[in-house]
């Protein structure tokens, strides 16, 4: 297997910046964010031998993670398919990335809360009791999401 590296967030967004306090927790977050979106932008065919995977790497400042395209060389399909993601890969946050985003920022302050015992669980919007961000529809502008799936 192959590997190529697309980065930690789309090309112009701004990400986690390695050395800082929160970096672990919100370079995680980012990249699965990312990472999902890259699956749905470019849907890897059913036996394709082809994923996107978060790696991290060693840095001077300490570890840093990227997502990347996993693909088998063996397989014609899989290169081009690969190098055309790689091509193409966003400039930035679709919309159900912005959410997630957000949902994540949201989820994480509720947590912050319960654990400072500032709000009691059952406190907590059932929304935020999950691990994961809600299912979106794929072309849902943002205001519509937050109709639906408030935050």
């Amino acid at each position: 297997m192959q590997f190529i590296e697309i980065g930690p967030v789309p090309g112009e967004e701004n990400c986690a910046q390695v050395g800082s306090p929160d970096y672990t927790e919100a370079s995680l977050r980012e990249c699965e964010v990312f990472r999902r979106m890259l699956y749905r932008l470019f849907p890897v065919p059913e036996g394709l031998p082809v994923a996107y995977v978060g790696r991290t790497h060693p840095h001077d400042f300490g570890n840093y993670r990227e997502v990347s395209i996993r693909y088998d060389d063996a397989n014609n399909e899989a290169v081009e398919f690969a190098y055309e993601v790689e091509r193409s890969a966003p400039a930035s946050w679709d919309s159900i990335a912005r959410y997630e985003l957000a949902w994540y920022e949201r989820k994480r302050a509720y947590d912050a809360a319960v654990r400072e015992q500032r709000l009691q669980p059952d406190e907590v919007p059932p929304q935020f009791g999950t691990l994961t961000p809600p299912s979106l529809p794929p072309n849902a502008s943002f205001a519509e999401m937050l109709a639906s799936h408030p935050l």
